[in-house]
């Protein structure tokens, strides 16, 4: 009689020497790519979780594996959120510092992966006469939101997004416009 239950999620979630030397050098590789500028920070995070999925590795065996790798190397894993406290970043990098925090975010990653877009967004605000409105800009998509209405010939807004479009040289912005916008708390 078997007194001992076998947990096959511990089974798929153990790290041996083969993961590691295999991450590392993918890792490797897509490090030299980002060097040379063939990737962006983006493109790194899609690669790495192309890499999980075609691994089928899980975010808690990711983590082990980016542990082990650091171990590797000279890093002692267990002081990290120590040194992190101690450098002042806890503070400025939210959720560094607290490793259940991150474990969480991963988690929430895999669950989504499927619908997850990584994406570099930024924003910009405008209040004057004619507006009170926020931009958010990823890539060629601009969402325009306000609590009222938004006024389209704010000379402000056109000159922001004739200089974005510069930057984007000059393909065709796709611009939704998401007006009497309502917010709540959940």
């Amino acid at each position: 009689m078997m007194d001992r239950i076998i947990d096959f999620n511990e089974l798929k979630n153990r790290v041996n020497d083969k993961d590691i030397d295999k991450f590392e050098s993918y890792i490797y590789n897509l490090y030299y790519d980002m060097s040379s500028g063939k990737l962006n920070m983006s493109d790194f995070t899609k690669k790495m979780m192309e890499y999980m999925e075609e691994n089928n590795i899980s975010q808690d065996k990711f983590l082990k594996m980016q542990t082990k790798l650091m171990e590797r190397y000279g890093f002692d894993s267990s002081g990290i959120e120590e040194q992190i406290k101690s450098l002042g970043l806890s503070n400025v990098i939210p959720g560094a510092g607290d490793i259940e925090k991150i474990r969480k975010n991963m988690s929430f990653q895999e669950k989504y992966k499927d619908g997850i877009k990584v994406s570099t967004v930024n924003g910009y605000s405008i209040k004057n006469d004619k507006n009170d409105l926020n931009i958010l800009t990823d890539g060629e998509k601009i969402i325009l939101t306000s609590k009222g209405k938004i006024d389209l010939n704010d000379i402000e807004l056109n000159d922001f997004l004739c200089s974005y479009k510069k930057v984007i040289d000059d393909k065709t912005l796709s611009i939704s416009i998401c007006e009497n916008v309502k917010e709540y708390e959940y």
